[in-house]
């Protein structure tokens, strides 16, 4: 092998092993960021539930204080439950900022694995 013939397969050897192992870097930060991403959306929804649990019962105890001519209990069962969907609308916000963050990661992913 002459001189010119080695340095340049060094070369091309050392930019192949860059290349691919900054495509498994890249390629595992996007399934890090997917899978974050998706604890993220699963720990919302069991808020979001639980939330909605409590709004629901704060409803029904104010019908109940309603129904019982309690009008000063009915108002604040009125306010708490008014509290809990002020909370559920955030819980949504946040859902939805989740799943179009999940949706940003998969299409880096695809471009990521198309790209090499």
């Amino acid at each position: 092998m002459t001189r010119a013939s080695l340095i340049g397969s060094v070369a091309a050897a050392l930019l192949l092993t860059a290349t691919s192992s900054a495509f498994a870097g890249d390629v595992y930060r996007d399934l890090q960021d997917i899978r974050r991403d998706k604890v993220d959306i699963y720990r919302d929804r069991v808020k979001l539930r639980q939330e909605q649990a409590e709004r629901n019962y704060d409803a029904q105890r104010e019908l109940r204080a309603i129904r019982n001519g309690n009008f000063w209990a009915a108002e604040k069962w009125d306010a708490r439950r008014r509290q809990e969907q002020g909370e559920i609308n955030a819980i949504n916000r946040d859902l939805r900022k989740d799943y179009n963050d999940l949706a940003k990661d998969r299409y880096d992913l695809r471009r990521d694995t198309w790209r090499y």
